[in-house]
C-alpha cells in the first residue's frame, strides 16, 4: 500500500495542547509514544510505532480533541513535518483508541519544485478526475489511493503541490514498557 513516509524525500472543542519537539534521538524512550500516552492513548503503542516512522530532522505538534466521538473514544492529531528545504513533508495523522481498536487517518502535503506532469509519475498514477474550473486534477493508483495535485506559480517559481490520505486499523497491542516494536529496546 502507498506510504507518503516511504517515498524519497521529495476542530469542536480542541485543547490548544501543542507541544513541539525536535527529535535528534531515541535516547530516554520514545517522546512520540510518552506525548501519546500523556494525552490518554496507551493501548496503540505497536500500531502508533508501525505508522509513525520517525527520524532525524523531524518536528511534532500534537492536538487532544475534547468531547472526542460517540462512546469511549479518545483522539489524538499528530502534525509532522520533516525533510529539508525544498523537500519537506508535512503529514497531519489522527489516532483514535476506541474500547476494542486503534484507527489512523493520515494526510499529507507534499511540494515540489516544477509542474504537476514532471513530478507526478505517469506509470504509477492516473487521472482519475479532471477539474477544468478548479485548479486540481485528481490522481489514482492501482491501490485506489487519490491524490489531489495541482499546479502554483509564482512569478518565475512554478511547484506542484500535491495531497493524499490514507485510513488504517488495527487492534490493541501492548508492548512491555520500554520496549518499541520498531526501536527496540529503549
Amino acid at each position: 500500500m502507498f506510504d507518503v513516509r516511504n517515498m524519497s524525500m521529495k476542530k469542536l472543542f480542541i485543547v490548544p495542547l501543542l507541544i513541539s519537539f525536535s527529535l535528534h534521538s531515541y535516547g530516554d524512550g520514545n517522546p512520540l509514544l510518552k506525548s501519546f500516552h500523556a494525552y490518554g492513548i496507551t493501548k496503540c503503542d505497536a500500531f502508533i510505532s508501525e505508522n509513525t516512522k520517525l527520524g532525524t530532522n523531524w518536528n511534532y505538534f500534537i492536538d487532544k480533541y475534547a468531547n472526542g466521538m460517540d462512546g469511549v473514544a479518545t483522539e489524538v492529531t499528530v502534525t509532522q513535518i520533516y525533510g529539508v528545504e525544498n523537500d519537506t513533508v508535512k503529514t497531519v495523522d489522527t489516532y483514535i483508541q476506541t474500547a476494542k481498536n486503534c484507527y489512523l487517518r493520515s494526510a499529507w502535503t507534499l511540494t515540489y519544485p516544477g509542474t504537476c506532469s514532471e513530478n507526478i509519475d505517469g506509470n504509477a498514477w492516473y487521472i482519475a478526475t479532471r477539474m477544468p474550473n478548479k485548479d486540481y486534477t485528481t490522481y489514482e493508483n492501482k491501490g485506489g489511493i487519490a491524490l489531489h495535485a495541482k499546479d502554483i506559480k509564482m512569478g518565475n517559481f512554478s511547484a506542484c503541490v500535491q495531497e493524499g490520505s490514507l485510513r488504517k486499523s488495527g487492534k490493541h497491542v501492548f508492548l512491555p514498557e520500554g520496549v518499541n516494536q520498531y526501536f527496540g529496546v529503549v
